[in-house]
């Protein structure tokens, strides 16, 4: 057992048998307020209890515990064992007010998890910190109960021995320590592991908390103060005024937006200009028949945006209202039907754009996809082909080993045609055709002249090498990002691009155990059965190689094709960072058909046209990342940015000037 003690700050330090790092759930009980928990201690020396009363439904009161080392930002916890569409309970120290604070928030996919109101949270004694730790006690109401990305009911279960919960950890504190409504970069490590409830149950619980309720000041914290700025739950409707004759160049400034948050440059002959700010965490983005602009806000929904003569946005609303919307959005061919997803589902709505205006009706186009990992759903329509929606599907997991099965359904790329969708929907593991598989996360999607579909393809993280025993780091340049050519979206591709097992060198000199080029394959653990060679006879190879970890999440094609225009998202675990830009990409025609001008052994196979000023500073928090694109008429790109707490759009095109925003 592990006990607890009161130091003279008034928070609960632990002593007595400490347990093991990723230990087995143990009953442990708080001397401090007399509450005993079901504890686990895991990476990096966080304790995490938590504490329920004596029931066997949910919903209930929870308790939850998280004991840090000093050193760490911020500590995580999950209450669901998976980041998004979960209940998360945040905890960090700001030292400025001598403070131990909580923030209740949830994930709308894999970026910054959003402050959530669906919570309500009480302190409890032995909150707050000392030289070496930091104590988090609350009480919670609607951690037990919650919905999940479809709506549908989910809660704890105090009879599964083995209930699933994730946490996560961070050495860099939040922007703002003393807002627990704060942006904070990344994780620096987390993990998935299970709790015995039954092990936490307390007899007297309400009596219990009563006798340990924080009514003022918890003793070396304070309560957290609400953000100045909360998030809205919808957009107001607000009128710019609008030049009287039509310009089709990049304005110098739109009215009433402040500049880009961070300073960003432009290559020669290229100019960029902030036309939006303080949106939430904007994704996908298109441009209807009436050249209106449409985004997806991950946690909002869907907003339209009035485009003026000089390209500035003159008013905003709120076309959909569905915090599970995450990021695929797209018109039909004749612009009458506008198309968005969840993580699981497809919908679709009659759209008008003279109004901007859409049915009050969804149909369910595509459903059973899965909500783990990356839950991205990108969507897009073949030019030739008006009946065929194509949606991507990325891997549940960093490594998702059972997506190399083609009949999973993950890590690939499928068509639907939606003039023959069943009442209910295609369920996507069984419904439509292939167009590619062991594409890890190919979020990425756009067509040709010819009407081929390309894929750009985000690499694995954190991968090693290990050979006879022997394991070394390979991470910081391996593999590399990929773009991949998946071809006619009428005809079914089920050839397979690598993943999970096969994957892109970028610097070969990482490898002292073979000679290899950039662009060759390998393996993680080559051995007698499977090894490099392997990859080389069964593996579809990429066309170009990007920097590994840029992260590119969308492609646009110039009005000749002579240019692929891609976003880099940017990195969250490479050391100098990287990406948080966007590039230009030559491509040539022959009489095979379109492909990148550089060859696959190139590593210069593209320009940087929009890019920070300072990568080297850049974090998910800091930054422009640029995420997805929409061309208007005039072939500018209307560019999306997810970064920290404020989301931003530009406009990006051609000019004859070098600027600074």
């Amino acid at each position: 057992m592990r006990l607890c003690k009161k130091t003279s700050a008034g928070i609960a330090v632990l002593t007595g048998t400490a347990l093991a790092q990723n230990s087995p759930p143990t009953r442990y009980c708080d001397t401090v307020t007399s509450i005993c928990y079901s504890g686990w201690t895991g990476g990096n020396g966080v304790l995490i209890g938590v504490a329920m009363p004596n029931t066997t439904v949910a919903p209930f009161d929870t308790v939850l515990q998280i004991v840090s080392p000093i050193k760490n930002g911020w500590v995580g916890f999950a209450w669901g064992g998976t980041m998004p569409y979960v209940p998360l309970t945040i905890g960090w120290v700001n030292n400025a007010s001598n403070t131990t604070i909580y923030s209740s928030r949830m994930a709308y996919g894999l970026s910054l998890p959003q402050p959530f109101d669906g919570t309500e949270y009480s302190y409890l004694k032995g909150t707050g910190y000392n030289s070496t730790h930091w104590t988090l006690n609350v009480r919670c109401k609607g951690c037990s109960r919650w919905s999940d990305v479809d709506g549908k009911a989910r809660s704890l279960d105090p009879q599964n021995a083995t209930m699933p919960f994730a946490h996560a950890y961070a050495s860099k504190f939040p922007a703002q320590p003393a807002n627990n409504r704060s942006t904070f970069n990344v994780h620096t490590a987390f993990g998935h592991w299970t709790l015995d409830l039954s092990l936490g149950k307390n007899t007297d619980f309400d009596k219990l908390i009563a006798a340990n309720l924080v009514i003022d000041t918890p003793p070396a914290s304070s309560v957290p103060p609400t953000s100045s700025t909360p998030l809205p739950s919808t957009l107001s409707t607000s009128i710019v005024p609008t030049p009287t004759a039509i310009s089709t160049t990049v304005p110098t400034s739109c009215p009433g937006v402040t500049a880009l948050k961070n300073p960003a440059l432009t290559a020669s002959g290229w100019k960029v200009a902030k036309v939006a700010g303080d949106l939430i965490q904007p994704r996908g983005v298109t441009i209807d028949s009436a050249g209106h602009l449409l985004v997806v806000q991950n946690g909002l929904g869907i907003t339209v945006h009035e485009i003026g003569l000089d390209g500035c946005l003159t008013s905003s609303k709120t076309l959909i209202k569905q915090l599970s919307l995450n990021h695929g959005i797209a018109l039909s061919n004749d612009g009458k039907t506008l198309y968005a997803s969840s993580a699981t589902t497809v919908w679709s709505w009659s759209y008008d754009a003279a109004t901007m205006t859409v049915g009050s009706t969804a149909k369910t186009i595509v459903t059973g996809m899965d909500a783990r990992g990356h839950v991205t759903r990108t969507l897009i329509f073949p030019p030739k082909y008006p009946n065929l929606l194509v949606v991507s599907h990325g891997s549940n997991d960093n490594f998702d080993f059972d997506s190399g099965d083609i009949k999973q359904g993950r890590s690939c790329v499928k068509v639907f045609d939606i003039t023959k969708t069943p009442d209910t929907g295609y369920v996507y593991a069984k419904g439509g055709y292939q167009m590619g598989y062991g594409l890890r996360n190919g979020v990425g999607l756009v067509f040709d002249q010819d009407g081929m579909l390309w894929e750009i393809e985000n690499g694995s993280d954190e991968i090693n090498r290990t050979v006879s025993g022997k394991t070394w780091d390979i991470h910081t340049d391996n593999p590399a990002e990929e773009i991949n050519y998946l071809g006619d979206p009428s005809k079914e591709n089920k050839q397979w691009y690598g993943y999970p097992t096969c994957f892109s060198v970028w610097k070969p000199s990482d490898f002292t155990d073979t000679k290899f080029n950039v662009g060759d394959q390998f393996v993680l653990a080559p051995n007698k059965t499977y090894n490099d060679a392997t990859c080389a006879k069964k593996s579809t190879s990429a066309k170009l190689l990007l920097m590994p970890h840029s992260a590119p999440l969308d492609a646009a094609f110039s009005k000749d094709y002579s240019s692929m225009y891609v976003t880099f998202h940017g990195s969250w675990d490479r050391t100098p960072s990287t990406g948080y830009k966007v590039v230009e990409v030559p491509f040539v025609k022959s009489t095979s058909g379109f492909a990148p001008k550089a060859a696959l052994t190139s590593t210069s196979g593209y320009t940087d046209i929009f890019y920070a000023e300072k990568v080297e500073d850049c974090s998910t928090t800091h930054c422009f990342r640029p995420v997805s694109i929409a061309k208007d008429k005039y072939e500018r790109m209307y560019i999306t940015s997810d970064s920290g707490g404020e989301g931003e759009i530009i406009i990006l095109g051609k000019d004859t000037t070098k600027s600074k925003v």
